[in-house]
């Protein structure tokens, strides 16, 4: 459920926080107090497109802010999508999502704080808000949900989710062939660049630890003269010259030696200064060899350098450190090895692409069957729903029929379309072209009775759900709100005390003026402010006495209709997990 709601710099929302109940909320409030910009919030959080002119003026941008709580199905089903796009999730099945539109520039959508594309907020959309109002934003327009809404009826979801397995598997081997048909397509002449290569790393049969080894002899024999007068000057400072280091050394020691037969406390000094003597002459020793080792072969630099030269070519040209040359010549080996045996690859492929698409289709006219057998039920429950809802001549088919190719599809092999007429004689047409705003709402209500927990939305917001009617009518609507609040979260916008009296929390819109501008806030009543709420709905202005009584009146005649309703029979559904029969 939608359990929090801010709008900031939306319109007539300079500010306006909702903590909205579990059930039936309502809203209510005189024309234009800004409760329809409240819905045009909530569509911003399904993905609707922004605009420039919704920022109120003088600030910079809109924002809407949301935390929706929802159940463990709905939440592993946004994780899935949370998942797809590397999105952080949630351990506590909460969901904060956010959507920022400025006043010029792009705006933002945030999901758990991520930035995220519009795109993906409106795929989480749809499973958080299902909008049904005279604007459009709502799911009975979009056919493609219909075939959803018939599966749920008839408790498909294991079926479909039996052949989604098979088909993600077709569909992975198709990509399969695809990919490799294309490395196909380029026939021998990829075949021909991998061999040469391979053949060009063979030629240069680099080692490992090479390079590095390679790097370091170079920028030694680069500097080679400098280093060769150090070795020699060292080696005659230390020990050569007449007045080396060694030599001094050796002078004093044979002092110190002397004196320590006459003194003990010199024998200290005597170990110190052999030590030094062994010292020096074993780095005069290093220097020498170190200056031989520099006086090798004169071409050893030119040589080193050429191979230096080698190993760095093919670490350009492969995009690969020198020591993963030989990893990248044997990934080059199996791609070729694949490519020799391409067609015989190519046709195992096809064969099980075959065999994946057989079993996808027979699963498939499965579910066809299934929803060709509930499809007659739908429409009949949802009739008697609208009946009740006062639309009693009412007809309405769900029309089950292939889709456009015989390619299986997510769901299968068909397309769903609710087919629909108001009035007696007109012939069905397709629902989201013919019904009112007013009868998709209703539509819409229906369904929520009809398939009970089936149908898996976080909150259902109804916007003008009683257009044009009143009396038996909208106590009628009201009862379905409520009934269908059990299940799930209603927000009900609504200009009727006889829906309003149904409501779990009853918030009002009031518009008024601070600092000289207009601005919206919505009051959360209790229960003697919904009192005088409902009778102010019933008497306007000036609320009477009588009219707070016809107010009490209609709280206690919506509770007793909603424990009334409880013990009464709901629409009958195909049993879980079972057939649906055809009832013609």
């Amino acid at each position: 459920m939608l359990s929090y709601l801010r709008v900031r710099g939306l319109a007539l929302l300079d500010d306006v926080s909702l903590e909205l109940a579990p059930g039936m909320n309502v809203l209510t409030g005189e024309t234009g107090a800004g409760k329809s910009i409240i819905v045009d919030a909530l569509t911003l959080l399904r993905g609707a497109r922004g605009r420039a002119d919704l920022v109120r003026s003088g600030e910079e941008a809109a924002t809407v802010d949301a935390q929706f709580e929802l159940p463990a199905p709905l939440a592993a089903r946004a994780s899935e999508i949370l998942c797809a796009h590397g999105l952080p999730r949630s351990d506590a099945n909460a969901l904060v999502v956010q959507r920022v539109v400025p006043a010029s520039g792009r705006g933002r959508s945030l999901v758990q704080a991520e930035l995220t594309t519009q795109g993906v907020l409106g795929e989480l959309g749809e499973l958080l808000i299902d909008i049904c109002s005279q604007h459009e934003h709502h799911s009975l327009v979009n056919v493609a949900r219909h075939l959803e809404l018939l599966d749920g009826y008839a408790h498909l979801d294991q079926q479909v989710g039996e052949y989604g397995r098979e088909y993600r598997e077709y569909r992975e081997a198709r990509a399969a062939i695809e990919a490799l048909g294309a490395r196909a397509a380029e026939g021998g002449s990829r075949a021909d660049y991998l061999r040469f290569q391979i053949d060009e790393i063979d030629r240069v049969a680099p080692e490992p630890g090479e390079h590095t080894t390679l790097r370091q002899r170079v920028a030694l024999l680069g500097d080679a003269r400098r280093w060769v007068e150090f070795a020699r000057d060292a080696q005659d400072q230390l020990y050569e010259a007449e007045d080396s280091v060694a030599m001094r050394i050796a002078g004093l020691l044979e002092r110190a030696r002397r004196g320590a037969e006459e003194s003990p406390r010199l024998c200290a000094v005597v170990e110190e200064l052999s030590a030094a003597q062994a010292a020096v002459e074993q780095a005069a020793q290093l220097a020498a060899r170190f200056g031989d080792e520099l006086e090798l072969d004169p071409a050893e630099l030119e040589r080193a350098e050429e191979r230096l030269h080698e190993l760095e070519s093919l670490r350009r040209k492969h995009g690969v450190e020198p020591d993963a040359l030989l990893s990248r010549r044997d990934a080059m080996r199996e791609e070729l090895d694949a490519l020799e045996h391409v067609e015989e690859r190519l046709g195992a492929l096809e064969q099980q692409a075959l065999e994946l698409r057989r079993r996808c289709v027979a699963r498939a006219l499965e579910l066809r069957a299934a929803r060709e057998a509930a499809a007659h039920g739908l429409a009949r429950a949802l009739e008697a729903e609208l009946a009740a809802l006062h639309i009693a001549s009412a007809r309405l088919a769900a029309r089950v029929e292939p889709a456009e190719d015989d390619e299986p599809g997510p769901r299968g092999l068909d397309r769903v379309e609710l087919l629909f007429s108001a009035n007696p004689g007109e012939p069905l047409a397709p629902l989201s072209r013919v019904a009112s705003g007013g009868e998709l709402s209703r539509v819409l209500l229906a369904l929520k009775n009809v398939l009970g927990g089936g149908d898996r939305v976080a909150t259902y917001v109804f916007d003008e759900v009683d257009a044009g009617v009143g009396g038996a009518v909208a106590e009628a609507i009201g009862l379905r709100l409520r009934h269908a609040a059990a299940n799930h979260q209603v927000l009900c916008i609504t200009h009727l005390p006889q829906i309003a009296a149904f409501a779990d929390a009853h918030f009002r819109v009031m518009k008024h003026t601070e600092a000289g501008r207009t601005v919206t806030r919505v009051l959360r009543l209790s229960d003697d402010e919904r009192a005088e709420e409902l009778a102010r709905m019933l008497g306007g202005a000036k609320i009477t006495d009588s009219a707070r009584e016809h107010a009490r009146q209609l709280r206690v005649a919506a509770l007793e209709a909603t424990r009334a309703n409880a013990d009464a029979p709901r629409p009958r559904r195909p049993a879980r997990g079972g057939r649906a029969k055809s009832a013609r």
